[in-house]
């Protein structure tokens, strides 16, 4: 993102914790003239020593550091990524192609696995996952309507606690980690204009009780999570106890990153009942939120 960008990103960060100018000045050690600058798209050149003091303040992750100092090199998407060339070819700039691909391979993982971007829509998602969640056709049909329908804190965070349903004991941790992994991914993007209608949804009390309390504590987290992959380990309302982990693979694209993401799992009961559910749903892939576009605001 270019100087500007990240100028908003910063007032962005800052207004998350509800922090002046002057109070982030003040905790990153840095003169307030200097995060005016910065904010408004005119300080040109970041030194090292500045950065890190703004990613300390800030309470940044390790994983959301690595997304931070990245937004600050100055370069749009479309310049992060191979352009085509008479020596080279790639499909980068096209959509259509690059989600042609992941559907081709999504319908090939034997796996509960969906793709997800960086706002957290699921774009697409295997029968196996959607059972594996008891998601009903219903409600994936009526999702489609809803502001943030297909989003991954919609599933994890409403007040249907869809995600929730089938975790019958250590949903704390499970919400810890799937927030964690949230704020990680879109940390670049908290200043476009879909993730702050997306984020005005999430904090309304009585649609999504409890998003803003785990949203604020991650980065209270003592253990910081390090590995762009979740683990998992609790009872299912079904299938009991299981343990899985998400392997995340990344698409970098000129509209932003995709994510193709797998569960695993991690010992033998929860092998042969993610089997169980793949033989019953076979390989069907249904269609959820669009990608690249989003609404205008």
């Amino acid at each position: 993102m270019n100087r500007k960008e990240f100028g908003q990103l910063l007032a962005t960060l800052r207004q998350d914790l509800d922090w002046t100018q002057f109070q982030l000045a003040e905790y990153s050690n840095i003169d307030e003239a200097v995060i005016s600058q910065i904010e408004r798209g005119v300080k040109k050149y970041f030194e090292s020593e500045l950065l890190i003091s703004l990613a300390n303040a800030l309470q940044l992750t390790t994983l959301e550091r690595r997304e931070f100092i990245l937004a600050t090199s100055g370069l749009d998407q479309r310049q992060l990524v191979r352009q085509p060339s008479s020596g080279a070819t790639t499909d980068t700039n096209h959509p259509t192609k690059i989600l042609d691909h992941l559907i081709e391979t999504l319908k090939c993982i034997q796996l509960p696995a969906f793709i997800s971007d960086v706002y957290g829509d699921a774009i697409a998602a295997n029968q196996t996952v959607i059972d594996f969640f008891r998601i009903p056709a219903s409600l994936l049909s009526a999702a489609a309507q809803l502001p943030a329908g297909y989003n991954t804190m919609r599933m994890t965070f409403n007040r249907d606690l869809i995600g929730r349903t089938h975790v019958s004991d250590n949903w704390d941790a499970y919400a810890m980690a799937t927030m964690a992994s949230y704020r990680a991914a879109t940390l670049r993007y908290r200043a476009k204009p879909y993730f702050k209608y997306l984020l005005n949804i999430f904090r309304d009390p009585i649609e999504y009780p409890l998003f803003d309390r785990f949203w604020k504590r991650v980065s209270s987290l003592e253990t910081d999570l390090s590995v762009d992959s979740d683990r998992f380990h609790y009872r299912h309302e079904v299938y009991g106890e299981i343990q899985y982990m998400t392997a995340r693979i990344t698409t970098f694209t000129a509209f932003g990153e995709v994510f193709l993401l797998t569960y695993l799992p991690l010992d033998s009961h929860t092998s042969e009942i993610f089997t169980q559910i793949y033989k019953e749903a076979g390989n069907g892939v249904i269609r959820l939120a669009p990608w690249p576009e989003k609404p205008k605001f």
